[in-house]
């Protein structure tokens, strides 16, 4: 009996698809992670309008050549020039009484003064300025029209005693014993004092636009003075000043100006001023320096402004998404369209070396920008030294000339696409730019917030 023997073959391999296109799918997969973890990614930007409006109502400090007087004896004063008035030197400001006898009398007698006209008027002038000029947001003018109606009438006093001081004195024999006090120099006159008399607009710091702690005295009263009080202040020069502090934005926008118009918010009155700048530390101030209407406003300290900056409107963008673009420059009359379609373009020349003939090739071509004489068209489809053209006569063009673009890069479609623009106004970190400009931005656009990451024609996503 013969021995059996078994053989084995080996077992043939089945290729599995399946496992195949996974594998294939999974190193696809794990490439795109690869790429998308270690490539620079594009932040988008949504264009909305804009405008560079911002707050440009601002508080200014006024500061004057202002100098106080004070008397040399003690005594009851009488004033002579009404608060605001222009006045020549050696005039008579105020005397001064050593006693109050015949005020006393004046004041305790049953006879009412007589109140001219014109000293009505003045009354109803102050009342008719504080309606206007009132508002809630501000109540400290309340403060400013009683002090203002309590001058009023001890004018209207003291005019009244010059008037009848020489009779009463007549009459009881008394002694009106006043001395007649004259000032040394021309200017106008005003009755208050702040502390702020010496300040020079190079001294102005931040914190004396703090209006809680402003302190204004009034200097008439109708009580004794002493020796060497102040009696009044006497402005000296018509050029006056309204220093502004000044926010970055707003610096950044009149920084390059050397005068500006503003408007006085209380009575709406728009003056023109010299325009220059100080910096104390971080803080930047406006001064403004004028030479007119400084008598308009001799009892304001502080005056409510609006300066006057022309309004930009357009579309707002971010300065980090602007890039320059090179572009070849082409006169206009070389453009025409293509054989079999409307688009516009370039009719490109080549040169057979062997035959020396000429052969056109049409090249679609963008225009991005043009002006009078030359299309501004991209700089990849061609190379320095490439001629072009024309289809209407023998003329050909060099190209070689380049000139630069601002613009953004749009990705709408999912890739890079240049836009130009046109700037209207720069910001601190953005910029205005023109709504509707050709081959332009439109509004909800999305753009490359970072434009040095975007790679024309690229796609971001």
């Amino acid at each position: 009996m013969s021995n059996n023997k078994v053989v084995k073959f080996r077992r043939r391999r089945n290729i599995n698809i399946g496992i195949i296109i996974f594998i294939i799918i999974l190193v696809y997969i794990a490439i795109n992670v690869y790429i998308y973890l270690t490539k620079e990614h594009i932040t988008i930007y949504e264009v909305q309008a804009g405008t560079n409006a911002i707050d440009n109502n601002l508080t200014g400090l006024i500061l004057r050549e202002e100098e106080v007087a004070y008397t040399n004896k003690a005594g009851y004063i009488s004033y002579h020039q009404k608060d605001g008035s222009r006045v020549a030197k050696n005039a008579a400001i105020y005397s001064i009484d050593d006693n109050r006898e015949i005020f006393d009398i004046l004041k305790a007698s049953d006879n009412s003064l007589d109140i001219t006209d014109a000293d009505i008027d003045e009354v109803k002038h102050e009342i008719r300025g504080f309606i206007k000029s009132f508002s809630n947001d501000n109540y400290t003018k309340v403060y400013s029209f009683k002090e203002n109606i309590e001058s009023t009438a001890i004018d209207i006093v003291s005019k009244s005693m010059m008037r009848y001081g020489q009779a009463i004195q007549d009459e009881t024999g008394l002694s009106y014993a006043y001395q007649l006090v004259s000032t040394n120099k021309s200017g106008i006159v005003t009755y208050y004092i702040d502390s702020f008399e010496d300040v020079k607009p190079d001294h102005v710091t931040i914190d004396m636009f703090n209006q809680e702690n402003y302190q204004r005295t009034s200097l008439r009263i109708s009580d004794m003075v002493t020796a060497q009080s102040p009696v009044y202040k006497i402005i000296t020069s018509e050029l006056w000043s309204i220093v502004v502090p000044l926010t970055d934005e707003l610096y950044e926008m009149i920084h390059d100006k050397d005068r500006i118009s503003f408007t006085v918010l209380k009575d709406d009155f728009t003056i023109t001023a010299d325009l220059s700048f100080l910096k104390k530390g971080s803080d930047y101030f406006a001064r403004l320096d004028m030479d007119k209407n400084m008598a308009k406003y001799i009892n304001e300290r502080y005056l409510d402004i609006e300066l006057n900056i022309q309004k930009e409107e357009g579309l707002k963008i971010p300065k980090s998404a602007i890039v320059e673009k090179d572009f070849y420059l082409v006169p206009l009359e070389f453009f025409t369209e293509g054989g079999d379609s409307n688009n516009i373009g370039l009719s490109l020349g080549t040169f057979d070396d062997r035959t020396g003939e000429v052969s056109y090739i049409f090249v679609p071509t963008d225009i991005y920008y043009k002006d009078d004489t030359y299309a501004y068209v991209d700089a990849r489809l061609f190379n320095p030294g490439d001629w072009i053209f024309s289809t209407q006569d023998d003329k050909r063009f060099e190209i070689r000339n380049k000139s630069s673009l601002l613009g953004v890069y749009n990705v709408n479609t999912g890739y890079a696409v240049f836009k130009r623009i046109e700037i209207l106004y720069e910001g601190l970190d953005y910029y205005i730019v023109k709504k509707n400009t050709s081959n332009g931005l439109a509004q909800y656009d999305h753009i490359a917030l970072d434009g040095s990451k975007a790679v024309e024609q690229a796609i971001i996503y």
